[in-house]
Parts: C-alpha cells; structure tokens; sequence
C-alpha cells in the first residue's frame, strides 16, 4: 500500500493523464486530503460534482483497489497514531483523563445523534417492525454485536427475530423474505459492501429495509425505505466509531419500547415468559 506522501506525488505526477472528471477528483484529494479522510463516498462525489464510480476509478489509477483502501493510506499520514484508538485521547493521558474524555465523547454523541434523528423516522421504524411478520438484523464486525443485542431485544415482541452476521446467511437469508417482511441493517460508516447488497436483496424480495448509519450521505442510502441516523465526533478518519455504538444500542431500545407499547399486555407477558425461562440458569 502506498504512503500518503507518495500517493500525493503519484496523483500530482499523473493527474493530466486522467480524464477530465478524474481530474476534478484528483484535484480536490492534492488539496483536502483531511476532508477525503472523513468524507462518504456518497457525500464526496456529491461535493466534488463527480459520479462515485468516478471517484473509485481515480483510486484504481492511482494503485488502490478501490476509495476505502485510499482512506486508510492517506490517514496513516494525517491522523496521530493514538487517534486510531480514539481521537480525544493524548500519550500521557492518566487513567482519569481517559475515563473522562471517553465518557464525553459518548455523551456528545448521544445529543448530537438526537439533533439528526427525526422523531417521524423513529415512528415510521417502529409501525413497520410492529406489523412486521419477521425481523431480521444484518451487521458485519462491529456491527454485528448490535444486530445480535437488537436480536435479543425484540425476540421480546414475540415476533420471529433473527440477527445474521455472516455475509452468507445474510444474503441467503434476504432471499427469502417477502412483502411483510422488515430487515434492519447496521452500518456505521454507511459503505459496508456485504451489508448493502444484503439490503438490495432484500427489498427486491419486498420486504421494508432499515438503515442504522451515519448521518452523511452514503451508498446505504440507495437501498433503504428508512434511514435512521447517528452522529459522531469520532468519523473524521475511522470507518467504525465506538461512540456511535452507544447511540445504535439507545436507537434499538427505543424501537423496542415503541414496538412493545403497541401491545403492552403481550409484550410484558413475553418479557415474564423469558425471566422465567431463564430463572433456573442463575444462582
């Protein structure tokens, strides 16, 4: 993989030779190549006035299979390798100004993620899962864990309710949904290959796509009938951000509050039914 510095060289050094549109994207890399860093593809090739298929293009000519493989390269030069934990921490940060700059950047998400997230998205969300015949989550790394903890949640609702990892089974899996059918996919950066085709699949198939991700314009967006958003402070050079997990996880709680006060009697009663069928698993 190449070097920031060199891919910059490499970029001033060929750039007459691209076509004009790939000029354009070589261009504004030579000149904000922090902004890249950060940047969707979606929400660059909006801002460049290019198509995305021209921005991974200009990566190919450049020596990169493709805009996400450039990111990481051009971050390695730009961002301190401390950030690649978290952005907020310092070397020689004690253990108290760790714990208190972690808990700030999570609590910053949470009110940031509340400013981006339309109440009317969260209720267009929960009437589908309410009247959806099965449910499914789909995450990939990170993600997963929250598509497994959604799973775990509105299995609760009494509905079927599936969590899938694996990019196989996720796209076996959206096969055979239907109309009815509710698939909620979890991508921070938005960008996740597996988890867009996953989506496409399904709502080809008919059933109601969801979409956890970033706020930022990105290719998820192509495929969702509703996107519900999270922000974060931490999105500047990383594709996955660990405070952005704090505020899916409160995303997935209040779909499920919303969902099971549709019914409240039954869902209570589900609740009781797995307290006790777990009561003899504990001391």
């Amino acid at each position: 993989m190449l070097k920031a510095d060199s891919i910059l060289e490499k970029i001033r050094e060929e750039r007459h030779a691209f076509r004009q549109s790939e000029q354009k994207v070589a261009e504004y890399i030579l000149t904000h190549p922090r902004e890249v860093i950060g940047s969707p593809i979606t929400e660059l090739a909006e801002v460049i006035g290019v198509s995305e298929a021209t921005i991974v293009r200009t990566c190919k000519k450049i020596g990169f299979k493709g805009f996400h493989e450039l990111k990481i390269s051009l971050a390695a030069q730009n961002v301190q390798p401390l950030q690649t934990v978290h952005e907020q921490i310092q070397d020689g940060d004690d253990m108290e100004t760790i714990v208190k700059k972690v808990f700030a950047a999570n609590i910053q998400t949470m009110n940031s993620t509340l400013n981006v997230l339309p109440v009317r998205d969260l209720k267009q969300a929960v009437d589908a899962l309410a009247a959806a015949n099965q449910i499914h989550f789909y995450g990939v790394g990170g993600s997963g864990s929250i598509a497994q903890d959604a799973a775990h949640k509105f299995m609760k609702t009494g509905k079927p309710v599936a969590a899938y990892v694996d990019t196989h089974m996720q796209v076996m899996a959206a096969s055979l949904l239907g109309k009815g059918d509710v698939v909620v996919g979890i991508s921070h950066s938005g960008s996740s290959r597996d988890i867009i085709e996953a989506l496409e699949l399904a709502r080809k198939k008919g059933a109601t796509t969801i979409g956890l991700t970033h706020y930022a314009k990105s290719p998820i967006d192509k495929v969702l009938d509703i996107k519900l958003c999270t922000a974060s402070n931490e999105t500047f050079y990383r594709t996955e951000s660990t405070s952005s997990r704090i505020a899916q996880l409160s995303i997935i709680d209040a779909l499920f509050i919303g969902v099971s006060l549709r019914d409240p009697e039954k869902a209570i009663e589900n609740i009781q039914l797995t307290r006790e069928a777990i009561a003899s698993k504990r001391f």
